[in-house]
Formats: C-alpha cells, structure tokens, sequence
C-alpha cells in the first residue's frame, strides 16, 4: 500500500471513530438530560414510592454511572487515537471507580426490587456483574502490558456502560410504537440492553484486528 492510500485509510478510520463517538455522545447527552437530572430534585415527588425506599442505591448508581458514560467517551477517544498519557491513565482510574459505585448501587436495586419483577432484576444483576467482568478484564489486561486486550476490553466496558442509555432509547420506543407494554419493554431491556450491544460489538472488535493484519 502506497504512503498516500495509507494516509487516505487512516483519514477515513479517524473521520468514522469522530462519527460514532459523537453519536454517542449525543446519545449520552439525551439520556442525561431526559433521564438523570430529574433525580437532582431531591425529593419523594421526584423519586416516588418506587425509588423513593431506595434511593440509597439509586442514587450511586446514577452518579457512578453517569461518571462512567462521560469519562468513558473521553477515554475511548485517547484510547483509540493513542493518546495514552497521564490523563488517559487518570481518567481511567476515574472510570473504574465510577462503575464500582455504579455497580455497588446496581447491585442493591436488583436484590431489593420487589418479587413481581424478579426477571427484570435478574437482568440488571446481569448487567453489573458484566460491567464488572468487562471492566475488570480491562484493567487486569493493562496491568499485564496488554494493550491490545485492553483496548478490545475496554471496548466491551463501555458498551455495557452505554446500556444506560440502550435501556431507556428502545424501551421508550417498544412502548411508543405498542410493540411491547411498558413494563414488558422495561423487562425485556434489562437484558437486552447490554447483552445485544456486546453480541454486536465483538464481531466488529475481531474485525479491527483482522484488518490491522
């Protein structure tokens, strides 16, 4: 390949990664701004009685997680365009820390969700348990000097993060167009919401490296 056909590939890969990480961040900006912010009105008219006993784990779940979502896109950006200097290692630190509080609260909202909706707590004990393993591979990968692993991990790590949003776009819209009722659509996101997202994400992560070769 010719320096200029390199150059030209390397443009294109650098415009699609500006493509997808601002369509994430727009996406990340729609649910902080429908979704998160609402919950800084402190109060049980705001919480209500479904959250209101709980907010002792809502509430870490939601800072820890929106800590992850924005710090995440940041990292993904240095990350990819191998700026991996003591920001990117700062950042980083800030974003495992972000999903342990995030997790920690996740983990207390699933176990304390009333009995009628065991399965969609199963599903959201799902998720932190793979945002954990995700995160943790991640970390484990960079302590060994993997960067590849770690990268491909970190991949991973954020597409689970990112079911924060993935949750509440589709079940909006299962319920909008009557495909699935309310509860049903919520059900059905806790699970799919990260599961579907990583079924996706690891061919195209294998596909990376293939081309790389």
């Amino acid at each position: 390949m010719s320096a200029n056909a390199a150059e030209a590939t390397r443009g294109q890969s650098r415009m699609l990664t500006i493509a997808v990480l601002a369509a994430l961040a727009l996406g990340a900006l729609w649910f902080i701004v429908k979704f998160a912010l609402p919950y800084a009105d402190y109060s049980v008219a705001t919480y209500q009685d479904y959250f209101w006993p709980r907010r002792w784990g809502l509430i870490p779940h939601i800072i820890g997680g929106l800590v992850a979502l924005t710090t995440g896109l940041v990292q993904l950006w240095l990350g990819l365009t191998n700026r991996v200097g003591t920001l990117h290692r700062t950042l980083g630190r800030v974003y495992g820390s972000a999903i342990l509080v995030g997790s920690a609260g996740g983990y207390y909202l699933a176990l304390t969700i009333p009995a009628k909706d065991f399965i969609y707590g199963a599903g959201l004990f799902t998720l932190c348990t793979a945002w954990i393993v995700t995160t943790s591979m991640a970390v484990l990968s960079i302590r060994r000097r993997n960067v590849i692993q770690h990268r491909e991990w970190m991949l991973r790590s954020y597409t689970v993060t990112f079911a924060f949003v993935t949750f509440r776009l589709f079940a909006e819209l299962l319920a909008k167009w009557q495909i699935a009722s309310h509860d049903d659509a919520g059900t059905l996101m806790a699970w799919a919401c990260w599961s579907v997202p990583l079924l996706l994400a690891e061919p195209l992560i294998q596909l990376r490296k293939i081309g790389a070769r």
